[in-house]
This record gives structure tokens, sequence and C-alpha cells, in this order.
């Protein structure tokens, strides 16, 4: 019994050295909650909807450059499933990917002929969406 309570409050101290931490290391919070790594001259993707009940407005993000489209994972969504839809309804690109292993999915759109393409989420725990416009 007296093992069990010494380990119980071992682990106590941790937590607590760990969130004395992080108050004392603002970047590590606001890199975590507050992601906003879109490079300057990419367009970002608005996508409605959630991959997860708890999830936050910046845990996925999604950009474009006119070459590529990225999908940047902030957070683990387990195997998320994204397909690329040209203006027409048809699918032209789909992969399942561990967001678990794979944080950054980069799809190349140079060949794409110029409109309005959609890009859609899914995972077993919901979806999200959102359109981006390919220019020539």
């Amino acid at each position: 019994m007296k093992a069990r309570t010494f380990i119980l409050a071992g682990l106590c101290m941790l937590s607590l050295l760990v969130i004395k931490a992080n108050v004392n290391n603002p970047k590590s919070i606001s890199s975590f909650h507050n992601r906003s790594d879109i490079p300057p001259g990419y367009e970002e993707l608005e996508l409605q909807g959630s991959l997860m009940l708890n999830a936050g407005p910046n845990d996925i993000e999604a950009y474009v450059d006119g070459h590529y489209v990225y999908v940047e994972f902030h957070r683990d969504f387990g195997a998320v499933s994204i397909t690329l839809y040209d203006p027409n309804g048809l699918t032209i690109y789909n992969d399942v990917v561990n967001t678990t292993i794979q944080q950054l999915v980069v799809i190349p759109i140079t060949a794409l002929n110029e409109g309005i393409y959609t890009i859609i989420l899914e995972n077993a725990f919901g979806d999200a969406d959102g359109d981006f416009e390919k220019q020539p």
C-alpha cells in the first residue's frame, strides 16, 4: 500500500513539473493550440467539419500554392482518407494516411486544368471538406 501511495505521489509531482514547464514556455502552448504555419504566398483552404468531436479549428490545416495541395495534421486522427474531386465531381486522387506516422500530405496538382476542386477528409469519427480554385 505504501509503494502505491509513493508511486502516485511521484506521478503527481511529475505532472506538476510538466505543467509548470509548459506555462513557462508559451511557445510550446501556442504552437500546439494556435497553429497557423501556412507559409506566406500560399492560399489557405477552409475546411468545414471535424474528424474528431473535440478537435480544434487549427488541428488540420490545408493550403495550396498552385502546384501542390498540402494537408497538415497537428494531432493524431488515426487513418484518414483524403479524396480530391475535379470540377465534374470525378475522383482524381484518393489515399488513406496514417496520421500517427504521417503529419504532412502533399498532393501534386500542376497537371490539373483550371477550375474549382473539392478535397474531402474522412475518418471513423467524421469528415471535413473544402474547395479551392486551380488557376492556370
